[in-house]
């Protein structure tokens, strides 16, 4: 592990805290935007120079601008901010989320053991779409078809909570 590892490290772990902990949300968002990018760097630092392309031109460009956009919409609504507009969903949330855990645990774990350093930058051939598409069509199949379901469901939930009239907020 190399001094520019511990950096990045502890910069990827600032800026993750920050993002959390920020009470600005446009800082908040700024913090999560160098996070992306420092794991966009962390990604051509280990030989995947297209994904950690894909990373910076999608999370830190794409998605970015996608929260912008939601803070926006959530400082324009500000003042209508009230009382829970789901109060009786926490139990099912809470389920949801422990069932959505032990599924992606499921998924993780039955895909194989990580290679080696060595052996993982040959066998991704430098990070290639080539290299990639088995990998995730196929070994993390499962996986990435969670990780989307549960983004499908937060995106749900998050215009349902913003949708005036029945059952959302506002």
């Amino acid at each position: 592990m190399s001094l520019l590892d511990l950096f990045l490290g502890a910069l990827l772990l600032l800026t993750g805290f920050l993002a959390v902990r920020l009470k600005n949300a446009v800082h908040a968002a700024l913090a999560l935007a160098a996070n992306f990018i420092l794991v966009g760097v962390v990604y051509m630092l280990l030989e995947a120079r297209f994904l950690g392309w894909i990373q910076i031109i999608v999370y830190a460009g794409a998605i970015m601008v996608l929260f912008v956009f939601v803070i926006m919409l959530l400082y324009a609504a500000q003042a209508e901010v009230g009382a829970d507009p789901l109060p009786g969903l926490k139990p099912l949330a809470a389920a949801v989320g422990v069932v959505g855990f032990l599924a992606l645990t499921y998924a993780f774990a039955g895909a194989k053991a990580p290679l080696a350093a060595k052996a993982a930058s040959a066998a991704l051939a430098g990070g290639t779409a080539e290299a990639l598409g088995p990998l995730i069509w196929q070994t993390w199949l499962y996986a990435v078809l969670l990780v989307a379901a549960l983004l499908l469901v937060a995106t749900v939930a998050a215009v349902t909570i913003l949708r005036p009239g029945e059952g959302g907020g506002r």
